[in-house]
């Protein structure tokens, strides 16, 4: 009878720990990397953190998530939360060196009119939150902001070149968003209904297809003849058109 009673707290307790847990935020490990990537991209390192893609951490959201410095040196990352101080990792990330180029003294650098010294800095679009990998572009997710010029190469100025794309990767509150991350402007997505033209002098032969994969103009894709269920290789011509060389 007394193990029953001790038994029945015990098992009380164990439900409301796994069911805490469970409601915890979560972040997976590949989406924590990306996170590091772009605060490392931010500061002028290219660098590839060693973190387990497939490890869940649990306690925080990824727009509380402070990426920092640990002991001077980019060498090693920490991460905390805010609203969570029992959340705080460490990893080390390895950062791509540049071959160290020789430092002038003062005295030896040519002296640059004022009116000659270039803009170091010119504004471009910025992450107004964090969004993740195959989320879409939005007008509302961008803030122009001036940034060095150093950092912000393959930058956008430009709302028409960026909205309606999606991104290859995730992007942290104040990223600077830069053609690198976001996917190719596809003309034919996978498994979209599409024109499938065959041309032969001034013949032109168009079925109905489905695309079996995503593609820019230019980009060979495989598609199926409706009519026939023949898989055709073309090349994407247009928006929801490929065209062939072979019989379809």
């Amino acid at each position: 009878m007394v193990a029953l009673r001790i038994l029945i707290p015990v098992v009380i307790w164990c439900g409301l720990s796994t069911q805490s847990v469970a409601s915890q935020e979560t972040i997976s490990g590949s989406n924590l990397a990306d996170l590091v990537i772009q605060r490392l991209n931010e500061e002028g390192l290219s660098a590839q953190p060693v973190i387990r893609s497939d490890r869940i951490f649990y306690g925080c959201r990824s727009d509380n998530i402070i990426i920092s410095k640990r002991f001077k040196s980019w060498k090693t990352v920490k991460l905390t939360c805010r609203g969570n101080e029992l959340w705080s990792y460490s990893f080390r990330s390895k950062i791509e060196i540049e071959a160290s180029v020789p430092i002038k003294k003062p005295e030896e650098l040519p002296k640059i009119p004022k009116d000659r010294i270039p803009n170091s800095t010119k504004k471009v679009f910025v992450m107004k939150h964090s969004k993740f990998k195959g989320d879409m572009i939005e007008k509302s997710d961008l803030v122009l902001s001036e940034k060095k010029k150093t950092v912000s190469n393959g930058a956008f100025n430009n709302l028409q070149s960026v909205v309606g794309k999606t991104l290859k990767k995730s992007l942290r509150k104040g990223s600077i968003l830069k053609a690198i991350h976001l996917n190719p402007e596809w003309l034919v997505y996978k498994n979209q209904r599409i024109i499938i033209e065959h041309s032969i002098g001034t013949i032109s032969v168009k079925v109905e297809g489905i695309a079996l994969s995503n593609g820019a103009k230019g980009d060979r894709v495989l598609a199926k003849n409706i009519s026939s269920n023949k898989i055709i290789e073309g090349f994407v011509k247009s928006t929801k058109k490929i065209t062939v060389f072979n019989k379809i």
